[in-house]
């Protein structure tokens, strides 16, 4: 049941509708019905509604049933920002109706008339887009909605909260990534959220789900903001700039009727792109390192190569653990940084072609690094011939050395089609050459010249395309592997925005096991933070997520490395990697060769194999629909005020609810079942009937997994 005072703060909603009602005949056209009367006008599809006020303009969006959805709120809800003054829409002066829609003219004070155009671009998605006048005058655009005190609002970013970066401008990373804390949840409400890209917690979407059952996207890639009632309690408020492209001067908004998540999704999916669906055989383990060592090569079917790669190969048969997917991380090619010219660094990489060979015939399926880094200012190198070619980003200084991170000068502009050209033939090609089908693509959000006098290759100012570097570099790379290996390969990125979600699954960044880069204490905060953030992504439409089993940096507790490989095997990409070995047989605890580890390892990379196809059938869902492979309970239980903001418990899938645990030390857990019947996994006899709160046993080889009803478990 809706509280009573959530539906009365709405109530001129309701009798706007009403009074449309008895207006003059509809004018219908397409299945969108537009009603007017005195004091309002109503924009209907089947089953949804958008009214309009007339004086001052207000918008309101519901069901066709009555029920209120959202509202701006009163005493001015869209404003523009010019010379310092904040200007609003008044009297809406003008209507013609249109065949999806109507287009308003807006009386907007001295300075002339506003257009506005609603129309609905599918049945449940509402677009509205305000035109302020004389807008290549105005410095930003925004709006003001109403948000009851009860309501909860989702999505937005991966990253927990916002918190200030260690030194802005060189190493734009929040402190709180590198001492993570504990806080953050899925509700956002008190939040003031940033809207620019940051590493590496760096999916971020102007998007978000109410749990009034609406979502609501703001268009453009420009830098912004949302205050979700922190500074108004009872106002979500959202800005953003205005730039060079024309359309980054009006504000484009769109409004998806739910009332579920799965719905909304689905809407917004559909107009921003449906989700990249991997091959199965992602759907595996990977095993990864963040740096291959040099030395001594090993032996591995007669011929030398790289030691840790033999390491991993020759333990993964001597432990009976099954093969997946091999991951090259950087560096693995010649020259600075690792990454100066498209060639095996054949000193780091001995025999590299026999290398490859090997773990082709065990099975293994092949990725590595990459980034639109052109590093190296040699003959030949990436960066020179960039640099020559006039394909690198504005703001740059100096030579394109990568080792140079204050003089930028390395970063390729994909927004020119030229450099998009070269560099997808030479991704293309080498990965051809090697059968290499999967990149993990890295940066994206690191170093991108900003600035609003930084002038790109299409004309945006770097104010517009630091949001946008992401999904044109995720489609660039998406593009040359999809040309080397059409239907079996993947893009792997960290960093995301709107869009993104077409070309690449996604990961969550340099997630810690231990704070201050790996060189200060362990800490089980970044597995709590990696649990929520797959669920923060599956709200934003990014349904397959990974992390760094583990943590980027080296974990220093083994329940960390445990807990992590567990909820990896219940995540939508399983891969194990990172700086120094996390390898069971080789840990930096004691001991060191640790057989109570390797057998927890065994277990969860083996049981992926088993649950590969069910994560198959799930990404074929999503898609098809947005429709998330980890979904928060609240996706399927919206009435349930325990679920509301539960973030610790999570479906897998239509049918397994998955509660990990991640305190260091913890033995057993609480979890809640909600409402139906539920058996456990591990033990069938465990049966419950939800809802319901248990104490489950949790030793360190089991996370808590329960089975939906009679669905068969994996």
């Amino acid at each position: 049941m809706r509280p009573a005072r959530a539906v009365a703060r709405l109530a001129p909603v309701l009798v706007l509708t009403a009074v449309a009602a008895c207006s003059d005949a509809p004018r219908s056209s397409g299945g969108i019905t537009v009603e007017s009367s005195a004091d309002a006008i109503r924009i209907s599809s089947p089953t949804t509604v958008v009214t309009v006020t007339r004086s001052p303009y207000r918008l309101a969006f519901g069901g066709s049933d009555g029920r209120p959805l959202a509202a701006e709120a009163g005493g001015g809800g869209v404003f523009w920002e010019r010379d310092g003054s904040e200007e609003r829409l008044g009297e809406v002066l003008d209507e013609r109706v249109l065949p999806d829609g109507v287009a308003l003219t807006v009386a907007a004070g001295a300075a002339g008339s506003a257009r506005v155009t609603i129309r609905f671009v599918r049945e449940r998605t509402a677009e509205v887009v305000i035109e302020p006048p004389a807008p290549e005058t105005v410095d930003a655009l925004g709006d003001r909605w109403q948000s009851p005190a009860d309501e909860r609002i989702y999505g937005l970013t991966e990253r927990l909260r916002d918190s200030p970066l260690l030194a802005p401008g060189t190493v734009d990373i929040p402190r709180e990534d590198v001492v993570p804390v504990e806080a953050g949840g899925l509700d956002r409400r008190g939040e003031r959220v940033e809207m620019i890209v940051t590493p590496t917690f760096s999916v971020y979407g102007p998007f978000f789900h109410s749990s009034r059952g609406y979502g609501l996207a703001v268009s453009g890639t420009a830098i912004g903001w949302f205050d979700v009632a922190r500074d108004h309690p009872e106002q979500l408020v959202f800005r953003f700039e205005t730039g060079n492209a024309p359309e980054s001067r009006v504000l484009r908004f769109h409004l998806f009727h739910g009332p579920g998540h799965a719905q909304i999704l689905d809407e917004y999916t559909a107009l921003t792109g449906r989700p990249f669906v991997p091959p199965d055989w992602a759907f595996l383990h990977w095993r990864w390192r963040g740096e291959l060592r040099t030395g001594d090569p090993v032996a591995v079917d007669g011929t030398p190569i790289n030691r840790d790669v033999a390491d991993d190969v020759l333990m993964y048969e001597q432990l009976g653990i099954p093969p997946g997917v091999y991951l090259f991380d950087r560096p693995v090619l010649e020259g600075e940084y690792g990454f100066a010219r498209w060639a095996w660094d054949t000193q780091r990489l001995p025999n590299v072609e026999r290398m490859l060979e090997s773990l082709n015939r065990r099975g293994y399926r092949l990725m590595m690094w990459s980034s639109l880094w052109a590093c190296g200012s040699g003959p030949g190198d990436n960066g020179s011939d960039a640099l020559a070619l006039g394909f690198l980003a504005p703001g740059g200084r100096g030579t394109p050395r990568c080792d140079d991170v204050l003089g930028n000068n390395f970063i390729l502009d994909p927004t020119s089609a030229a450099a998009r050209d070269w560099w997808r033939d030479r991704v293309r090609d080498f990965f051809r050459q090697h059968g290499i089908r999967g990149v993990k693509l890295d940066r994206g959000e690191e170093h991108i010249p900003s600035e609003a006098s930084d002038v790109w290759a299409d004309g945006r100012s770097g104010r517009e395309v630091r949001n946008d570097y992401p999904t044109l570099q995720a489609k660039l790379h998406h593009d040359a592997i999809t040309e080397a290996f059409p239907g079996d390969s993947l893009v792997f990125t960290r960093s995301a925005y709107t869009g993104t979600q077409q070309w690449a699954v996604v990961w969550g960044g340099d997630i810690t096991g231990s704070e201050r880069f790996g060189n200060g204490p362990g800490t089980d905060l970044g597995l709590r933070s990696a649990i929520i953030s797959q669920q923060r992504a599956a709200f934003l439409g990014y349904p397959i997520w990974g992390s760094d089993t583990g943590g980027y940096y080296e974990f220093k507790d083994r329940d960390v490395f445990a807990r992590w490989i567990e909820f990896s095997a219940f995540s939508g990409i399983m891969e194990i990697g990172g700086v120094g070995a996390h390898a069971p047989w080789d840990m930096p605890t004691e001991p060191a060769y640790d057989e109570e580890m390797i057998a927890i390892y065994r277990r969860y990379t083996t049981f992926r194999e088993r649950l590969q196809p069910y994560l198959v059938a799930a990404a074929r869902d999503a898609g098809a629909t947005g429709l998330p492979l980890v979904r928060p309970l609240v996706f399927d239980w919206p009435d349930d005020p325990a679920v509301g903001d539960l973030w610790d418990e999570y479906l897998l899938g239509p049918d397994l609810l998955v509660a990990p645990v991640w305190r260091t030390g913890e033995r057993a857990r609480e979890v809640y079942l909600p409402a139906g019947s539920w058996r456990g996994l591990w033990d069938e006899s465990q049966r419950f009937e939800g809802p319901v709160t248990v104490t489950v046993d949790a030793p360190l080889d089991r996370i808590p997994v329960f089975v939906r009803g009679d669905a068969p478990a994996p």
